[in-house]
């Protein structure tokens, strides 16, 4: 029970679920409906997330030691060894490009894109540059790519477009806000963070307007041909308005840094709720 316990935190399955929700909505945007083939996308996608999450921990477990928010995963707390975790990583790896290769071509092209850009860039530059956050970011709106292309879709058609530069909108603020609450920690590792350039009331500024054009961004969905139901529409912009008024209150009239893990808690939530709704207005 201890050793899949171990590597269910080693692959991240929540973010690994979340990632895989992603690219089932892109799937649902382009075919609108439920094929078999689904299951393939969902298993390569969860076991590539899970298997480049659990790349990352081999490539930083040394690191993650000096952290108090890294440092009882599997690796640094001794419940796997290196070598156990690299393999768990690739046996993941291809088995989720295998799963996609069986649906295309473009779609495990795009799954190997992923690899690069968080196991290979992203990872290289976080000791070096706080712009690591843009690979890392660019990490998260290829997912919905992957769906779209795995129903039949190609990556510049203007929806897709839509999804993933959304996708990649929404990843920032989440670096930025786990800076502001680890940003010592992270610097005491070794890692290069935005603390070195701007101090925490910059660093909620940044947050709180790019959150805002985030969430202004849905509302032109319809200019990128898709087409939002009224009462979706409606929704998601009442929604905006009271969650830019819960982040001014969170971000500039408290002093609590846990208050912090709200709003990514919130981020996390209301991303996860407009993809569903995504599918949603997809097939009904």
């Amino acid at each position: 029970m201890q050793i899949a316990s171990s590597v269910f935190t080693l692959v991240k399955y929540k973010l690994s679920l979340a990632v895989t929700l992603s690219a089932v909505a892109g799937y649902y945007l382009y075919k609108g409906e439920t094929q078999p083939n689904i299951l393939l996308l969902i298993g390569g996608v969860f076991f590539l997330a899970g298997g480049s999450a659990a790349l990352n921990q081999v490539q930083e477990y040394k690191r993650d030691a000096l952290m108090s928010r890294t440092y009882r995963r599997p690796i640094p707390s001794g419940k796997l060894k290196p070598a156990q975790a690299l393999v768990i990583s690739v046996s993941f790896c291809l088995a989720g490009f295998l799963l996609l290769l069986i649906l295309g071509l473009l779609p495990a092209l795009l799954g190997l894109v992923t690899l690069a850009l968080y196991n290979g860039l992203y990872t290289w530059l976080k000791p070096l540059s706080s712009f690591a956050v843009i690979p890392g970011g660019l990490v998260g709106a290829i997912p919905p790519m992957i769906g779209w292309t795995a129903a039949g879709g190609t990556v510049m058609q203007p929806v897709i477009i839509f999804v993933a530069t959304l996708m990649f909108l929404w990843q920032m603020p989440h670096f930025w806000l786990l800076i502001i609450r680890y940003g010592k920690e992270y610097e005491a590792a070794g890692f290069s963070t935005l603390k070195r350039k701007l101090d925490d009331n910059q660093i909620k500024r940044l947050v709180f307007w790019w959150m805002t054009i985030s969430l202004l961004f849905l509302l032109t969905a319809s200019l990128f041909g898709i087409n939002l139901q009224p009462w979706l529409f409606i929704t998601v912009a009442i929604l905006n308005v009271v969650l830019i008024g819960f982040f001014y209150l969170i971000l500039f009239r408290t002093t609590s840094k846990r208050m912090l893990r709200l709003v990514f808690i919130l981020t996390n939530v209301f991303l996860t709720i407009m993809l569903l709704a995504l599918i949603l207005n997809s097939v009904i």
